[in-house]
């Protein structure tokens, strides 16, 4: 169904992708992996259509399906521009009227149903959903179209858990091709029986059969297989050249001439030692060390009542109040839709609340992370996006490289980046600036799982304030919460175990 010939890409100055030969069956269901920044969006957007390649071709018999990584930002141009001409719009009305769905508001309701929005039907607003929300009703957009072949590119970042464990039993048992780039383990675990490794060392995809537990299996497997082989190829050419020492050391020509011989032996099995061993070269992980936060006093945080409304009578967040001492982590948890990005977003001072008053303590220095990366500049640099930081002692060049930010990377354009390098840049904005409360809204979104672990780790030694949007129960768990803030309801205490169960779910 799906044919890739020879794909080869090169982005400032940097390869991509190299001479990637590829073919997808009519009902595979392929998961492509890799670090972050290998390529595996670039590809993604090859193979729909949406960029081309320098060199190679694509054959493709079908039908097509993609949901793009920035999903977020475009949504929201389609979205605006239909509600700049019909305010009211419906859920229904923007599906089967602005988009051109052959479904039936049934069948809308039914997927609003199994993506955990039980409240919501064919006729509501859309204006009035959340950011969330939106992006679920974009992804019943796409699997409506009920296409030959669905690419979806990180399609769990923005869903609850009930949402992404509903995607996985339907992405299961799709009666066509998929191919998914995630970072969720359940997903690539659960609806996968082929993995695509894309190695960012080669710059090419190696294939697996199985799902990406199995494909850890047989990764381990090859290097221990290929660590015996590259000892045993290191001990040839070793042997071959001190034989030829040996007969060098002897006086007749014709044995130094055969030493000759096994000299030029020994160095080229010395070449295929070398090349060998670059199969074990890993890929490079971040470094992140936080720079020691400014003090402050030890009552950080004091929240009063905070209402909000978008649009008036419809509240998103009702007389919310907690207060936060110094170096405390705070979890605020609760499905799509209740608030928590509005409330970080209020306190960050990038939203003005309707009723209530927050006020930060004496000395607070605040860092905020947005999800959808509102410090970033798209059309600057790198470098250009860091120039205005007062960085102190620190390194700018060398601290952009502890996040895997280096050489020519640095003067590429924000929007050439990929959603972890993104994320990475984020990342490292936020902890030069030595702040000593962490505004943190899903900081984990595009990063692979190695660098999911190291941000944990780094966070963990933190020492000042945080307050954090996840909707991974492992991660707020190893993080070591204080206290809770529950949304809807409001409720903040205390952490009990029994709140990881509704990280994302309630």
């Amino acid at each position: 169904m799906l044919s890739i010939d020879s794909i080869s890409i090169s982005k400032g100055g940097k390869e991509i992708l190299k001479d990637i030969s590829l073919f997808v069956g009519p009902n595979e269901k392929i998961g492509l992996v890799g670090v972050n920044g290998a390529g595996k969006s670039t590809l993604l957007k090859i193979i729909a259509g949406k960029e081309e390649s320098d060199l190679g071709n694509i054959y493709f018999n079908g039908t097509l399906s993609y949901l793009s990584q920035e999903i977020h930002k475009e949504m929201e141009g389609n979205i605006s521009k239909e509600l700049d001409i019909q305010e009211n719009l419906t859920i229904g009305e923007y599906l089967i009227l602005q988009r051109g769905l052959d479904i039936e508001e049934w069948e809308i309701n039914k997927f609003l149903n199994n993506m955990n929005m039980k409240e919501k039907s064919s006729d509501s607003i859309l204006r009035e959903l959340s950011g969330g929300q939106k992006i679920k009703v974009e992804l019943i957009r796409i699997l409506s179209e009920k296409s030959n072949l669905l690419i979806l590119d990180e399609p769990t970042n923005f869903l609850d858990i009930p949402s992404t464990e509903w995607l996985m039993g339907y992405l299961s048992t799709y009666p066509r091709a998929v191919l998914v780039v995630s970072h969720d383990l359940r997903l690539m675990n659960k609806s996968i029986s082929k993995i695509w490794y894309l190695n960012d060392i080669r710059h090419n995809v190696d294939v697996y059969r199985g799902n990406y537990d199995d494909f850890i299996k047989q990764m381990s497997l090859k290097d221990e297989l290929l660590v015996k082989t590259l000892k045993a190829q290191q001990m040839k050419a070793k042997r071959i050249y001190e034989n030829a020492k040996a007969l060098s050391s002897r006086g007749s020509t014709k044995e130094k001439m055969k030493a000759a011989r096994k000299l030029e032996l020994a160095q080229k099995e010395k070449l295929k030692a070398i090349e060998m061993a670059k199969g074990l070269v890993k890929s490079k992980k971040m470094k992140i060390e936080i720079p020691t936060p400014f003090n402050c006093s030890r009552n950080v945080l004091t929240v009063e009542n905070i209402s909000k409304e978008y649009i008036k009578g419809i509240p998103i967040l009702r007389n919310v109040s907690f207060e936060v001492e110094k170096k405390e982590k705070i979890a605020i948890i609760g499905k799509n839709g209740v608030g928590k990005t509005t409330l970080l977003k209020i306190l960050a001072g990038r939203l003005k609340q309707n009723k209530g008053k927050y006020t930060w303590g004496a000395s607070v220095n605040l860092g905020y992370y947005s999800q959808e990366y509102e410090g970033l500049d798209y059309e600057q640099t790198v470098l250009e996006n860091v120039y205005g930081l007062d960085w102190g002692e620190i390194d700018r060049r060398a601290f952009l490289g502890r996040f895997l930010l280096t050489g020519d990377m640095v003067n590429q354009k924000i929007k050439t980046l990929s959603g972890g390098e993104k994320t990475r840049l984020a990342l490292a904005k936020l902890f030069a600036g030595r702040h000593n409360v962490l505004l943190l809204d899903e900081p984990t979104t595009y990063l692979d799982f190695d660098s999911q672990k190291i941000l944990l780790s780094a966070l963990k030694e933190y020492k000042g304030t945080i307050l954090i949007v996840s909707h991974q129960p492992e991660f707020v768990r190893d993080l070591g919460i204080d206290k809770v803030l529950l949304m809807p309801d409001e409720k903040y205490g205390y952490f009990k175990e029994e709140y990881i169960e509704r990280v994302g779910i309630i």
